[in-house]
């Protein structure tokens, strides 16, 4: 298992690396402007029902019924409820896309109410192009799910290479003479390319398909039960994500942009660890605990958390000790004024408080699923989400964009907390002894490295000297116990 996590996330890293380069190439060529605000906010609108449609809630749902069935029925009834899922998944999405062309002023005007009416404008433009990525990114996510399922992972974990290249692509060639439409096709470029590249492995899997929906299947019903609670805590996160977008317009211009770029950076130990491990991580829980092989379940919950904790807390300590230097190194180049740096960094900072909990908040959240428990982690996402607007109320006034940021990260360690002692309470006694004993010997090695960094002046050598003394602290440990450290 975590030799697959290590396939992963390696391909993780090089596509998360790819999208800060993408996001670079943006803040060259475009700066933080109005443009570039419509744009982001575009892209999170078409980007909107992605978690909800493709490889979020659908995906995670349907992994351990598949199972279930596998198991009862045999594989050829596993074949009807694949087909019957991505048959209703397109009907779907392609409903939405069309409903999002048509509706794209309204959206706009509902979402980014704050924007000036010519930033508005843009953003419609945008979001009319940007609207079938919903129906490509839908179908791709929700086949990587059950490529995951068979063990596949390094195909899923690649399709964002591609996406990225053709955002890339987009900018670098036709940006000066298309202006920020040509990140719009680029996107939908992108999605398209990422539903083409997992078909293959998946037809190789079924070994054929079929075009009907069985409404009378049962497990088809249930994964729909299953899915109504999951689906309320999405909504109501996608409407936290609306919210956040509301408040963010009201900054002076180029603040969405800031906030975006600083989120793109939080993402990248975000979605290299935690997405990763917890995608690598929850196959294996699920097949654990239909067994009802919990020790196994546990010490899984235990290692993850753990590996994470070993990968997260250093990421924190750079974003938040040198975020006016990370942002510098990444940023200080073309159109990125001196003003959008200092904000962006501020972001970065306060965001960054936030990582552990974001990235273990994954991880938790499949542990639940695999019980067929979705609806705790509902609960907890709804009131970190009214945590979250309530101090983007309160905070944006006088921390502004810093507020925003912080208002997150205040929210997901909630969301983590209530998550971790309820499955305790409900389910397993995990040892937090073992968490913690381990927290201890990351904090103390994540100081050694700050004092053997702070003081040298160059970005570059601060990091590799940061990385260096880290990595060195845990050389010996790792050698002698492996894996079976954490």
């Amino acid at each position: 298992m975590f030799k697959s996590g290590i396939l992963v996330m390696m391909i993780t890293m090089a596509s998360r690396v790819l999208g800060l380069f993408r996001t670079i190439l943006i803040a060259y060529y475009f700066g933080a402007s109005k443009f570039t605000d419509a744009y982001f906010s575009a892209f999170k609108i078409s980007n909107l029902f992605r978690q909800v449609l493709g490889e979020g809630a659908l995906g995670t749902v349907f992994i351990p019924l598949y199972n279930e069935r596998v198991q009862k029925e045999g594989e050829e009834k596993g074949k009807v409820l694949i087909y019957s899922i991505l048959n209703l998944l397109f009907v779907v999405t392609t409903i939405l896309s069309l409903l999002t062309v048509i509706f794209s002023k309204e959206i706009i005007e509902i979402i980014v109410r704050g924007y000036p009416a010519e930033t508005k404008e843009i953003a419609s433009e945008l979001l009319k192009i940007m609207a079938f990525y919903l129906l490509f990114i839908g179908m791709s996510g929700m086949i990587a799910a059950i490529l995951n399922n068979f063990r596949k992972f390094l195909i899923p974990a690649s399709t964002s290479l591609l996406f990225n290249m053709a955002v890339i692509a987009s900018a670098s060639l036709f940006g000066r003479r298309f202006g920020i439409e040509a990140l719009a096709a680029g996107v939908l470029v992108g999605g398209i390319l990422q539903f083409l590249v997992v078909l293959p492995s998946f037809f190789k899997i079924v070994k054929g398909y079929s075009f009907k929906i069985d409404f009378k299947d049962p497990y088809l019903k249930r994964i729909f039960l299953l899915l109504i609670p999951m689906l309320l805590g999405i909504f109501a996160r996608q409407i936290n994500s609306v919210v956040d977008q509301f408040f963010a317009s009201y900054l002076k211009s180029g603040g969405v942009t800031a906030l975006e770029n600083a989120t793109r950076l939080y993402n990248l130990p975000l979605g290299v660890f935690g997405i990763s491990l917890a995608t690598v991580v929850y196959p294996t829980m699920s097949r654990a605990m239909e067994r009802k092989d919990f020790d196994q379940v546990e010490d899984k919950l235990i290692k993850g958390m753990n590996i994470l904790m070993f990968l997260i807390l250093p990421s924190m300590a750079v974003f938040t000790m040198y975020s006016v230097e990370v942002i510098e190194l990444v940023f200080s180049r073309g159109r990125y004024s001196p003003e959008a740096i200092l904000v962006t960094s501020q972001a970065l900072l306060f965001y960054s408080l936030g990582l552990y909990f974001y990235t273990g908040t994954h991880l938790i959240s499949r542990a639940y699923y695999g019980m067929k428990n979705t609806k705790d982690p509902v609960k907890f996402s709804i009131i970190s989400i009214l945590i979250n607007i309530c101090l983007n109320a309160l905070l944006i006034g006088p921390l502004r964009h810093m507020g925003l940021a912080l208002a997150t990260a205040v929210a997901s360690g909630v969301n983590f907390i209530l998550l971790l002692i309820f499955f305790r309470r409900k389910y397993l006694k995990i040892d937090i002894g073992r968490v913690g004993r381990f927290t201890g010997m990351v904090a103390a090695a994540v100081v050694i490295s700050i004092l053997a960094s702070f003081f040298i002046e160059n970005t570059i050598l601060k990091l590799v000297a940061f990385s260096a003394v880290y990595l060195g602290v845990w050389a010996i440990p790792l050698k002698r116990r492996g894996v079976e450290i954490f």
